[in-house]
């Protein structure tokens, strides 16, 4: 004869039940957060690959003497190659020179110095040059493309409203002469020279001024990293969010976000630089994190 279940048993069985079937929601939850995870882990890591690499292609055609550390809470800045590890310069800013023009051969980026000293004066000088390049600035490479010191930089370029005695206007007549106009004129001639074009800053949103006109469209954060460029420091600009003011110009793109931090050092006579990305993930006390670094030559 067939006995029937019991209360006890059914209980029992009952609660057996209700743990395996809170065990495997856990389990089906963790499974689903590892996934998720990996999923973001995987796309921000491909993201910040690229930011890198756009930075490093960018830095490429920086005219090495030019690049700065800038620290937007003193207003203080230093060339890239004077600033220690323990310093914090947030902001980092460079001049480009005109890499387009020079692929297409407009001009050669040195100098004729025999022609120059048989042929030309006041500040004239023979190179190839085929068109006129309007809104360029010269810079001579100098001795093995080095910077100066901080003391020569702070009136070098007009970074941040300082003078600009290293970096010449010019006017150009195709399809030889280049000729300095600029009012302070240069104690050397070098062979070697670059026309400058733009100057390029990148900052996160903690280190800038993120009420600024251009940022008016882009929802930014403190962890927002952005790219600024199209200014001219010998003119007297600065980038347009400077959260120090003065003769904001030129525009911003937004790199990146969940930066929680961007450095760069120089090192070896290359720049290494690092972001440090971090983003919580379902609003849970979890999420990614992780560091990625590039070494530009």
């Amino acid at each position: 004869m067939k006995r029937a279940f019991t209360l006890l048993e059914l209980v029992i069985v009952v609660v057996i039940v209700s743990l395996l079937a809170v065990a495997s929601f856990k389990g089906i939850q963790a499974l689903k957060l590892r996934a998720f995870k990996t999923k973001e882990l995987t796309r921000l890591s491909l993201e910040s690959q690229a930011v890198l690499d756009q930075l490093g292609a960018l830095l490429q055609i920086r005219i090495p003497a030019t690049t700065i550390g800038y620290d937007p809470d003193s207003a203080e800045y230093k060339p890239i190659s004077e600033i220690s590890e323990d310093q914090k310069y947030k902001i980092l800013e460079w001049i480009a020179w005109d890499e387009d023009a020079f692929d297409r051969g407009v001009y050669s980026g040195f100098v004729d110095m025999k022609r120059s000293i048989d042929q030309y004066s006041d500040y004239t000088f023979y190179t190839d040059i085929s068109q006129d390049l309007p809104g360029r600035a010269l810079v001579f490479a100098g001795t093995f493309d080095r910077g100066y010191t901080s003391d020569q930089i702070e009136e070098a370029f007009g970074w941040h409203g300082s003078r600009s005695d290293l970096i010449y206007d010019i006017s150009i007549t195709p399809p030889h002469t280049i000729t300095i106009t600029d009012a302070t004129k240069p104690k050397w001639l070098y062979e070697k020279y670059y026309l400058a074009k733009s100057a390029f800053a990148v900052a996160r949103g903690a280190d800038i001024d993120t009420g600024a006109q251009c940022l008016k469209d882009f929802h930014v954060d403190e962890e927002t990293l952005l790219l600024f460029y199209d200014y001219k420091p010998w003119k007297g600009e600065t980038f347009c969010a400077d959260p120090n003011g003065g003769n904001q110009s030129g525009q911003a793109t937004i790199l990146m976000r969940h930066v929680a931090g961007f450095g760069v050092r120089e090192q070896d006579f290359t720049l290494r630089l690092v972001l440090d990305i971090d983003k919580p993930i379902l609003g849970q006390n979890v999420g990614v994190h992780f560091s990625k670094t590039k070494v530009v030559f």
